[in-house]
């Protein structure tokens, strides 16, 4: 039987080196005083001394001065008090190298009480890499937002100039219409007639784009909304509109009061609308207007406008958000710039929401979106 155990124990051993051997973690062991008592080849790489070196030395040796001066104080604050300030707990610390630089590491300690001896096992795995990639996501993060910043003043400064110049010629041509239309023969007037359409097309797209830079460029401001003041007005703003498409409106439950930018909240049920009275050759057109039960798992509420419209390919349901992208013909559908879905997204995502879309399989669309409720205050 002791023949046995002892190829048990032999075994183990083994085992038990060859785990710390080629671990790609740091393993230190150290008694109650601070000693080094096993080191690992993962610490002999991580830190720059051989197990010979770092063998019987204290484990401060392994640490900048700031952390050093208090080690073994609170080794000994421990054994007494057995109040664990890392003891079980893994935290960022700093290492220090035998050239006596200093690298991030992740350091989770335990501890072993065997035949009265008190040992403390140390893991640490250095975090130089992932700090590393962290500051170049920053960086890259701040050059984005600095280059997004430039692309979009001279989006606007582009823009703002082109209004001019456009206005102008469809001006001019509008007056040669007026004043010369006598004197052009069908080809002329044709010609005519398409830059005066060209013209007021441009001026429509411009106005888009400055509308869309001006709400990247300013930062919301949020206040407490009723939603249901909101969407009568809109309705009511739309009266004539829906009446034309002998379209029929309803919304199922109460809507509630959320934080948003007053003068742009109007915009999203408007567009949303809009779009199911446009995009649909039902008879009668229906549109839908709610709030799930459920809000999602950031605890905002989800609203939805739903229509029985011609509906949305889910291969298109990214893309129509889009700046200016059209699924129909330019003319198609009344026409259109194709940025309403763009600047209501991007209205949306400014105040901290989402917007979606799902095509049912009985037809038409459902468009989901996220609006924040304003902060309780007692």
């Amino acid at each position: 039987m002791s023949n046995a155990k002892q190829t048990t124990e032999s075994f183990s051993e083994k085992q038990l080196q060859a785990i710390l051997n080629n671990t790609v973690d740091g393993i230190i062991v150290i008694n109650n005083r601070g000693i080094i008592m096993s080191f690992n080849p993962a610490c002999e790489e991580l830190f720059g001394y051989t197990a010979a070196e770092a063998m019987n030395q204290n484990v401060k040796m392994l640490m900048p001065e700031s952390y050093a001066t208090h080690h073994d104080k609170y080794i000994s604050n421990y054994t007494q008090t057995r109040e664990p300030k890392v003891i079980g707990i893994g935290r960022e610390v700093l290492g220090q190298r035998k050239d006596k630089s200093t690298f991030p590491m992740w350091l989770s300690i335990g501890e072993v009480i065997e035949d009265g001896s008190h040992f403390f096992v140390g893991i640490v795995r250095d975090l130089s890499e992932q700090r590393d990639l962290e500051i170049h996501r920053q960086l890259y993060m701040e050059a984005l937002e600095i280059s997004n910043r430039e692309l979009d003043d001279f989006v606007y400064l582009i823009s703002h100039d082109l209004k001019e110049p456009v206005r102008g010629i469809y001006s001019y041509a509008q007056f040669m219409a007026e004043d010369y239309n006598e004197m052009l023969d069908e080809d002329g007037k044709e010609r005519l007639g398409s830059l005066m359409k060209m013209s007021r097309r441009m001026s429509e797209l411009i106005d888009k784009l400055l509308e869309f830079s001006r709400i990247n460029r300013s930062e919301p401001h949020t206040e407490e909304i009723d939603l249901d003041e909101v969407l009568s007005g809109v309705l009511e703003m739309m009266d004539s509109s829906i009446k034309e498409h002998q379209a029929t409106i309803t919304y199922k439950k109460k809507l509630p009061k959320i934080a948003f930018d007053p003068s742009r909240c109007g915009e999203i049920f408007y567009n949303l609308i809009l779009n199911g009275l446009k995009y649909n050759t039902s008879s009668p057109k229906e549109i839908e207007i709610g709030m799930l039960d459920s809000p999602n798992d950031s605890g905002q509420k989800i609203f939805y406008v739903k229509d029985n419209g011609i509906g949305i390919p889910e291969k298109h349901h990214d893309s129509v958000f889009k700046m200016f992208k059209r699924l129909h013909g330019r003319d198609a559908f009344g026409g259109g710039t194709g940025a309403g879905l763009t600047i209501i997204k991007r209205i949306i995502n400014k105040h901290g929401g989402n917007i979606w879309i799902k095509s049912p399989s009985e037809g038409g669309t459902i468009f989901y979106f996220t609006l924040e409720e304003p902060i309780k205050t007692e």
